[in-house]
């Protein structure tokens, strides 16, 4: 989804979720963005912090999505992993793990003042 040590993703992750966003815009759901890295390979030559560049992963889609209308009272989070959690964890260093995850929180709905639930 991203070139190693960015935070902007490929062109073509970009256009998907432009796409995406659409969908989520017509959703009731509040969104999670959670920016993921690969593990640096020993000896290897470090592009900063893995937890900055996460985190940056995950602001690049959250701002990709709202300029696409997803209005920013959506979003509950947006946060940075690192390479805490590998999407192949028998291979850390994979690019796939350069990701981030967009889940739809379901949630219960607000309860109006004065009623119980």
């Amino acid at each position: 989804m991203f070139p190693e040590g960015s935070t902007q993703p490929y062109e073509r992750t970009r256009r998907v979720l432009e796409r995406l966003a659409s969908t989520i815009r017509r959703m009731p759901n509040r969104v999670s963005v959670t920016g993921h890295t690969a593990a640096p390979r020993p000896g290897a030559r470090g592009f900063g912090s893995s937890w900055d560049l996460s985190a940056g992963r995950a602001m690049s889609v959250r701002e990709i999505l709202a300029a696409n209308g997803v209005p920013d009272d959506r979003f509950a989070s947006v946060t940075g992993k690192a390479d805490t959690e590998p999407m192949f964890p028998d291979n850390p260093y994979l690019a796939a793990n350069r990701r981030v995850t967009i889940t739809l929180l379901r949630e219960a709905p607000p309860i109006p003042v004065g009623q119980r639930p």
